[in-house]
């Protein structure tokens, strides 16, 4: 899944709500959250992820993005399991996202074009590469955001055609099937429960 997280660099801060155009907006807070991500050294990992988590969580619908990946299971969630399901795959994405993205946080990212309207101009797809040294070519990310009284909020990623939700759907699927609703929010807490990856700040050293 790190090509996922490599996808959620491009995080959104809570910009003005006058903002109206999606890929200025992914351009300058990638830049952002790219900083926040400088300031780890192994000894601030607590603080800096709170400070990441304030840059992400008010452009991304988590709801959203939760009863998508459960997809046709979610409507039997009574609405106390929908809010446990949110909660947990909340903090699976932004946890793993944290440890992983510190390993990519000199990361070239290239919004390419104008974004793609649809549906009467609420919906727009953002379309971007990020160059990864390891890899002979950039890959490509798509982030699909609606518009809101609140500004646009991200609710899939794609990466190389590649839906985030749809993957999800997939292994959420095969945990309703074994143990229902419930058996997934406890696979979630279980993942969630689990000691973070190491910083690492450590072990890949940033060049500035």
């Amino acid at each position: 899944m790190k090509s996922w997280l490599m996808a959620l660099l491009m995080v959104f801060s809570p910009l003005l709500v006058a903002e109206e155009n999606p890929a200025v907006l992914v351009r300058e807070t990638s830049e952002k959250v790219r900083m926040l991500l400088l300031k780890e050294d192994g000894s601030n990992t607590d603080a800096v992820r709170a400070e990441v988590q304030q840059v992400l969580y008010p452009r991304f619908d988590f709801t959203r993005m939760t009863a998508l990946a459960v997809g046709k299971h979610w409507k039997q969630a009574t609405p106390e399991q929908k809010t446990a399901l949110t909660d947990e795959f909340r903090t699976l994405l932004t946890r793993t996202y944290f440890s992983t993205m510190l390993r990519y946080r000199d990361v070239a990212i290239n919004i390419k074009g104008e974004p793609l309207l649809e549906n009467e101009g609420k919906e727009a797809t953002v379309k971007t590469d990020v160059k990864v040294a390891t890899a002979q070519q950039p890959v490509l990310i798509d982030y699909v955001l609606y518009h809101t009284a609140e500004g646009w909020k991200v609710f899939n990623v794609s990466v190389e055609g590649a839906s985030l939700v749809t993957v999800y759907r997939n292994q959420f699927g095969d945990e309703v099937s074994k143990g229902g609703i419930d058996g997934l929010i406890q696979s979630l807490k279980a993942k969630n429960a689990a000691p973070a990856p190491q910083s690492a700040a450590a072990a890949t050293p940033v060049q500035s």
